[in-house]
């Protein structure tokens, strides 16, 4: 259970909590109203206020998941409290009905070693960090192959390991793709069934292992070095046949990965090229009526403070017109059109 604010503390302060100390008003449900809450309230037997933290997310599972939801998934920070009050509230409200059958808590990323933070200089994110689509690819690769479990240590060296890892693997994909389509057919080959065979095992074994990308990976490097060598040998002993075999285990594989990908456009101009030009910025009169709309509509949400309705508009402008919307200082929206 979440720990409340120690002795004194008010059942309505329990957001903050102290883990060495048990406390009877311990586990908020209901926070009464405080006047820099401003509108975030409702009227209710209990008088004005809101719901606390953890039942929040416990009310919309069982909204909108049931009563037992299949996996949740979350920061390794989030297991206590958040997690194990959402399981206490959860199976006491729903008669004691299991809440989650799997739980996924991710480790967190590093930099140099060191646990990012604003006050060490240390903080990046991946629009400042990455220059071009190559960089985001690496990236991803950097995160999907690693144990999900572990913290991630993010370096210079790192990326450029994984950059060249990548680069070898879009070789090694495009030397398939001319043997497919300029290659002859023999009735030899190098034998990569038994390869591909292994690889596939190797990779789903990795993934059922609880999702041991590491593992997956090595599966995926027997099968690229084995590629690589039936592509090396003289005279070439890969037939069109085969190697249109290793190309359906690596998309096989890539359906997991998602190594091979060309990134979207994302605001500040990273694009899937190195050096795409990005979102260019548009003036609300340029935009279709129904979007200009759109735009008023959730810039009067987020002074309203309806949330929802703001998120809604937002993704709304980005699905159906490609517009992008980026909050700047003062209180300012920047408009943009995807290229």
């Amino acid at each position: 259970m979440e720990r409340g604010a120690g002795e004194g503390g008010g059942i309505n302060d329990a957001d903050e909590y102290v883990a060495e100390k048990g406390d009877a008003k311990d586990f908020a449900l209901w926070k009464a109203y405080k006047e820099e809450d401003g509108p975030v309230f409702w009227e209710t037997a209990l008088g004005k206020g809101r719901p606390g933290w953890h039942i929040e997310c416990s009310a919309m599972a069982r909204t909108y998941l049931g009563l037992t939801v299949d996996v949740h998934a979350g920061g390794v920070d989030l297991v206590f409290p958040h997690h194990e009050n959402e399981v206490a509230q959860s199976e006491a409200a729903n008669g004691g009905k299991r809440f989650c059958n799997c739980w996924v808590h991710n480790g967190f990323v590093n930099v140099e070693n060191e646990k990012m933070s604003k006050s060490k200089g240390n903080f990046l994110t991946l629009k400042g960090s990455l220059k071009g689509g190559l960089e985001l690819r690496a990236f991803r690769y950097l995160v999907v192959t690693s144990q999900y479990r572990s913290p991630l240590n993010f370096n210079k060296e790192g990326l450029e390991g994984a950059k060249k890892t990548v680069m070898r693997l879009d070789k090694l994909r495009k030397r398939l793709l001319d043997v497919v389509e300029k290659g002859k057919e023999d009735e030899g080959g190098f034998g990569m069934k038994d390869v591909i065979e292994k690889a596939l095992k190797g990779f789903e074994a990795g993934m059922a292992d609880d999702l041991n990308t590491p593992r997956a990976a090595a599966a995926l490097f027997t099968l690229v070095k084995g590629a690589e060598k039936a592509l090396k040998s003289t005279p070439p002993f890969l037939p069109p046949s085969e190697a249109r075999e290793v190309l359906v285990a690596l998309e096989r594989m890539d359906e997991v990965l998602g190594i091979f990908y060309d990134p979207p456009s994302v605001e500040g101009g990273v694009e899937g090229g190195e050096e795409g030009g990005g979102p260019v910025i548009v003036a609300l009169k340029d935009l279709p009526v129904e979007a200009q709309e759109l735009v008023r509509r959730r810039g009067k949400a987020k002074e309203n403070k309806i949330w929802g309705e703001a998120d809604g508009c937002r993704d709304a402008l980005k699905s159906k017109f490609g517009v992008i919307l980026k909050d700047v200082k003062g209180g300012e929206v920047q408009i943009m059109k995807e290229g």
